[in-house]
């Protein structure tokens, strides 16, 4: 598509845009060892005050729990989550972040602003804005 031609459709505009931001994270995270579909639980659990359920973190994300129990255990292998059994139901396991992730937590966010300055660059600043409230808006509405 020419994006110089006409205005894209949104759902195409947000496809594109999504992509355009997982190609440019990926460049940034590199020197810290994850991957783009690893981000959300880690900054789900960073975010988080408490460890949380498998269960939980896909129902948070909208994202299938075989998936996270992947994104997960690959976490787990670089030492930057840690599994436990819940001692209220032994049936799930509590996740959450190690020293090394909360070293590492300076660097993982600078990355991640770095990421959406980059992407955002074209947009004034009142734009990036009003983007953010629209972004905000449709996220609150589907939460459930």
């Amino acid at each position: 598509m020419d994006f110089n031609d006409e205005r894209v459709p949104v759902g195409y505009g947000v496809a594109m845009v999504s992509r355009i931001l997982t190609a440019t994270v990926k460049k940034n995270i590199e020197p810290l060892n994850i991957t783009p579909a690893q981000i959300p639980f880690l900054c789900e659990l960073l975010r988080s005050n408490a460890p949380l359920t498998q269960d939980t973190l896909s129902a948070q994300l909208l994202i299938d729990p075989a998936a996270t129990a992947r994104a997960i255990e690959n976490l787990e292998k670089k030492g930057l989550v840690k599994r436990k059994v819940n001692p209220e139901n032994r049936r799930q396991k509590l996740v959450s972040v190690t020293d090394k992730a909360n070293w590492m937590k300076g660097d993982f966010r600078s990355a991640l602003n770095k990421t959406i300055d980059e992407v955002l660059e074209p947009l004034e600043k009142d734009e990036q804005e009003e983007l953010s409230r629209l972004l905000t808006k449709i996220c609150k509405y589907h939460q459930s």
